[in-house]
């Protein structure tokens, strides 16, 4: 069920922002990409008593286009797309305790434009990498953080459809999603039109593209996620192109040697069945599932109809232009309710995270040079004010918490 009263609200820009207090501080790391002047660099953001402050920033530590981030105990592993090279980059730092200078334990090279990885194995040992510029799949054993060893990786080629985007002229996997059983990794090929699925090996870290699942012609599906109900396990995923959200049932034989997705139980506009307005321009970007499995969040980039916000960074600043967050409650069955459509902070929130908690909300704004943070109730599911935002420069293209490194 949608709030209407609060979808009036933000949609008036009447967004209210909040200052909570908090004992400790907890730290925030940012990954923004360059130009062709200047060099990407990798932030750590310092929240704690209600405010937001830059604390470190490191220029060209994770090459000129870093993207996603791993955290792995007191390391931080960091794709580089390095849109300029055949091939991408893995880099391996040490994290101290306060969060600044990151030391770099070494750098690996990847398949091109490696834009997501997703821990797996027994023990979390191995690290699978999405290779958008390079049309892969490729993994890692980082059971010894200070020193991974390049495993295996898969290359693929496809038929471009008759009318394609440009961006279905070759394979591109986008992102790579650890199913509830550890058994197996989706991977949305925005190129192909496909989420490619991986069986794996738990001990061994091996994988086998065991199937692959169509969505509609001229999708382009980009992020997913799985989700375990009382009902089932489902999978969702937002496509870039049609900018819709697609579910599947997914269901196991009986020694959970295999999955099947079956057909589609839904698809709908990402805001909302019958939902008008969006450009040629807008751009589906994020899906997140909250912690308790009840929601799930998608961004939306170059909206044609944006939110006009107070500047999250300084209320007396004026006011800006904002993309949004859409926010679907999910139902017993598996089905999605449109609950509320709020502001992302910006222009082109190419990524959002949540808190472990559910919480907190950290937004990347890539146009809008800054990271947001915002508060959410966990009980409604609601975000219901922004906390602030910080201006980092460059193109921020993603934002997490990392919530085992307090400072006082």
């Amino acid at each position: 069920m949608v709030h209407t009263m609060l979808y009036k609200s933000l949609a008036a820009g009447a967004i209210a922002f909040g200052l909570p207090t908090f004992a400790s501080a907890t730290l925030i790391f940012a990954t923004s990409m360059g130009t062709s002047t200047d060099p990407g660099f990798l932030s750590t953001i310092k929240y704690a008593d209600g405010k937001l402050e830059v604390i470190n920033k490191q220029l060209g530590i994770c090459g000129n286009n870093p993207s996603w981030l791993e955290f792995v105990g007191d390391h931080i592993y960091c794709l580089d797309e390095a849109w300029s090279s055949i091939t991408g980059s893995l880099y391996n730092f040490q994290v101290p305790r306060d969060g600044t200078n990151l030391t770099l334990i070494n750098k690996l090279d990847t398949l091109g434009g490696p834009v997501s990885s997703v821990r797996y194995g027994q023990n979390l040992k191995g690290l699978a990498i999405a290779a958008y510029a390079g049309g892969g799949f490729q993994s890692f054993d980082i059971s010894n953080p200070a020193a991974p060893k390049a495993l295996q990786n898969s290359t693929f080629t496809i038929s471009p459809k008759p009318g394609s985007d440009p961006q279905q002229k070759t394979s591109h996997p986008h992102e790579v999603v650890l199913d509830p059983t550890g058994n197996f990794i989706a991977a949305p090929d925005l190129g192909a039109d496909l989420i490619r699925i991986f069986k794996v090996d738990k001990n061994t870290l091996s994988y086998v593209e065991s199937k692959t699942v169509p969505t509609p012609d001229l999708s382009g599906p980009r992020h997913g996620a799985f989700v375990k109900l009382d009902s089932g396990t489902y999978f969702y995923v937002v496509t870039e192109l049609s900018n819709e959200i697609i579910g599947w049932k997914v269901t196991y034989n009986s020694n959970g040697l295999d999955l099947d997705f079956g057909k589609e139980l839904f698809i709908i506009p990402t805001h909302g069945p019958g939902s008008t307005g969006i450009g040629n321009t807008t751009r589906a970007s994020e899906l997140v599932i909250s912690p308790d499995n009840k929601f799930l969040l998608v961004s939306s980039r170059f909206d044609e109809k944006t939110f006009d916000i107070p500047d999250p960074e300084d209320n007396a600043a004026g006011r800006i232009k904002s993309d949004s967050i859409i926010n679907y409650a999910i139902e017993a069955d598996g089905t999605l309710s449109l609950h509320q459509i709020f502001a992302a902070g910006g222009i082109n929130p190419r990524q959002f995270s949540l808190s472990k908690d559910g919480s907190l909300v950290v937004s990347a704004l890539q146009n809008s040079g800054h990271v947001a943070l915002i508060k959410r109730n966990v009980q409604t599911g609601n975000l219901t004010e922004f906390i602030g935002a910080v201006h980092l420069g460059g193109q921020p293209t993603f934002a997490k918490l990392k919530e085992d490194t307090k400072c006082a």
